[in-house]
């Protein structure tokens, strides 16, 4: 999918990951991510500048309370649940952008 115009690019982001933090950009096209380097010189339709911000691809409900204590009980998402991607989100995503 590098060949032809993506849709959005997002450069000078902090790019973070289970692992590891660095500066690069990130290419979108037909609703995914299709390249992550650390300058994409491919145009794009849309350009978001994200300098000083972070990016955390793949990312879906990246705040989330796992077992969290709440009035004598736990939330009920625990690691296994709260990990897993809401299924819904597809049908929410065109809305979100």
């Amino acid at each position: 999918e590098k060949e032809g115009k993506m849709d959005y690019k997002i450069v000078n982001g902090n790019i973070v990951t289970a692992t590891d933090t660095y500066r690069a950009d990130l290419g979108i096209a037909g609703g995914k991510i299709v390249q992550i380097a650390k300058k994409i010189k491919e145009p794009a339709q849309g350009l978001i500048d994200a300098k000083g911000q972070y990016v955390f691809p793949g990312g879906v409900d990246i705040h989330t309370h796992l077992d969290m204590p709440f009035g004598g009980t736990v939330s009920a998402d625990d690691f296994e649940t709260g990990t897993k991607a809401d299924p819904i989100c597809k049908n929410k995503a065109p809305r979100w952008r």
